[in-house]
């Protein structure tokens, strides 16, 4: 039994498994308490998904002859864990732990686990000590730094990137995660810097040129952005993301048909409701006497500016079933009456009643464009497309009235959160003082975030400037939208009020990053999604003076004040 044991031993180390599977099960039969031999075998069949099962009662029965077998448990809990079984892995790897607290196997696993089950907190801790323990370990770095990352501790991420470095210049993995963390601190040139010296080091790495054009893109310089995506596609044809970001740059330079085709990379299979498959996919055939279901996906300002295209899908088809997020369902009725509108469930399900329509196809909202906005002649020049309730104006107009004459201007200034570019779509209010103290407007906040009242509150106490902020104003969007057609003027970073201002016809300015979304486009001063939006663009990455100044500018002409 030892001679088959050393034999089996000696061919797995020389990749030759059929033979070690042999060698390894005519040990075990001649001796069926072989812990080491159970677990070698065990390990051997792990390779396989075909013999997770067999792997799995080896490594039972190692674990069980021998509960201290090094590493027995952890391996056993990453066969569980390949079988979706996660309560029983995640029970092995805490066994791992109890035998070895030092395991970095044990660590990181348990770590993976806990983060696919959603409890990234929990998951840190066990990645930081995998990390602790063996620094240069196969994906201790990568598990840390993006988890931190994805968790929004960006700062830290960019402490232990920064420590790798130190640590190992030649460590490819350190100078781009090195990199990733610059960039995820909207800090790109340095990011570059970093991806060009793994660069040198490992130079066939699609993931590492995807990053690389997103630095790009986010300094605005979108041709070498494409052809880092381009890159990356031709290195690795299956992997998604820099194709979808590739349709992302081509988009935001105006480049329709192949941005659309790209872009449905965007909704991954889990991400569909599951009741999609139902229907067949409409692929832009003509609807003439059928019934067209679109399901909402995305954000609040996406929903809204593809909704853009419903008049044109209600005019083609015999019937619109239209899904919408539950803030928009007044809204989204008043709008399309000839549509029946339904707000989604929070467990994504279809109700009854929708289902009996007699839907014939189905389509997400995001991908209507790709058959229906191939080119700028394709976005109709409207004039609103939703409605506010008539009376909720009029009750704000009255409200607004009661500032005193002038210009009424609604204003927001931080959109989106970390992970949607939070720092590069905000100005901090102080910057806005030469917009907000032209003479004779009155302001407005229609910032949604929860400190928003806090933040008018102390720059009025500040600078002795008001900015009004009505709590029911932003807590209820039917208010939100009703306010925005009752004043003069909005004026806003990149945020969802730039959809509803100009979904409902309404003048809005956009103060817009050098690089913005797509929706946005990289020149001019027009968005085609909205015909009343006017874009005031930063100059290059970073500068937001010229743009406040400009705006200002305009601002104190169409309020008839003296140029500043």
């Amino acid at each position: 039994a030892k001679s088959l044991f050393d034999a089996g031993l000696a061919q797995l180390q020389s990749l030759d498994y059929e033979s070690a599977r042999r060698s390894l099960e005519q040990s075990l039969a001649l001796d069926p308490d072989a812990a080491e031999a159970h677990y070698w075998l065990g390990i051997l069949l792990a390779r396989n998904p075909q013999s997770y099962s067999a792997s799995a009662q080896h490594l039972e029965r190692a674990v069980e002859l021998n509960p201290d077998i090094t590493d027995g448990w952890a391996n056993l809990g990453g066969v569980y864990y390949f079988q979706r079984d996660l309560a029983r892995a995640g029970a092995s790897f805490r066994a791992a732990l109890a035998v070895n607290p030092d395991s970095v196997l044990a660590q990181g696993n348990l770590g993976l686990l806990l983060k696919e089950c959603g409890r990234p907190d929990e998951a840190l801790d066990h990645f930081r000590r995998a990390h602790e323990l063996a620094p240069e370990a196969k994906d201790t770095l990568r598990n840390l730094v993006v988890t931190l990352i994805g968790s929004d501790h960006c700062e830290e991420a960019l402490a232990v990137a920064a420590r790798a470095v130190e640590r190992n210049q030649a460590s490819y993995e350190a100078h781009f995660f090195h990199g990733m963390a610059h960039q995820k601190l909207h800090d790109p040139r340095r990011a570059l810097a970093c991806y060009d010296t793994a660069l040198t080091m490992r130079p066939d790495d699609a993931e590492l040129h995807d990053s690389r054009g997103s630095a790009f893109q986010e300094l605005g310089q979108l041709a070498q952005a494409v052809e880092c995506y381009d890159r990356a596609v031709a290195l690795r044809p299956e992997f998604a993301l820099p194709a979808f970001h590739r349709a992302m740059a081509r988009l935001l330079l105006g480049d329709y048909p192949r941005g659309w085709d790209d872009y449905e990379l965007r909704q991954l299979e889990e991400d569909c409701p599951r009741w999609a498959s139902d229907f067949p996919r409409w692929d832009g055939s003509r609807l003439a006497g059928r019934t067209l279901l679109l399901y909402r996906e995305q954000g609040l300002g996406d929903e809204i500016m593809f909704a853009s295209c419903l008049p044109q899908l209600m005019a083609a088809a015999r019937h619109c079933v239209v899904e919408c997020e539950p803030r928009l369902l007044g809204i989204f009725r008043r709008s399309f009456p000839s549509a029946t509108v339904y707000a989604s469930t929070p467990d994504g399900a279809l109700p009854r009643e929708i289902a009996e329509h007699g839907i014939d196809v189905a389509i997400p909202a995001g991908s209507v464009p790709r058959f229906i906005r191939r080119g700028l002649d394709d976005f109709p020049r409207h004039q609103g497309y939703l409605k506010a309730e008539p009376e909720r104006v009029a009750s704000w107009r009255e409200r607004l009235n009661q500032l005193g004459p002038g210009l009424k201007v609604g204003i927001a200034w931080a959109g989106g959160v970390r992970k949607t570019r939070r720092a590069l779509r905000s100005i901090p209010l102080e910057r806005w003082l030469p917009i907000l103290q032209t003479p004779a407007v009155h302001f407005a906040s229609l910032q949604y975030t929860a400190d928003a009242g806090t933040t008018v509150a102390a720059f009025r106490e500040q600078h002795g400037v008001r900015v009004e902020h009505w709590n029911e104003a932003i807590a209820d969007y039917e208010e939100t939208a009703a306010l925005v057609c009752a004043l003069d003027l909005v004026i806003s970073v990149c945020t969802a009020v730039i959809h509803l201002g100009g979904a409902l016809g309404r003048p809005v300015w956009v103060l817009a990053p050098y690089s913005p979304e797509w929706r946005y486009g990289f020149t001019g001063d027009t968005m085609p999604w909205y015909p009343s939006v006017k874009i005031f663009r930063q100059p290059a990455f970073g500068e937001w003076e010229p743009v406040i100044s400009s705006a200002a500018a305009e601002l104190r002409r169409l309020a008839g004040a003296p140029a500043g």
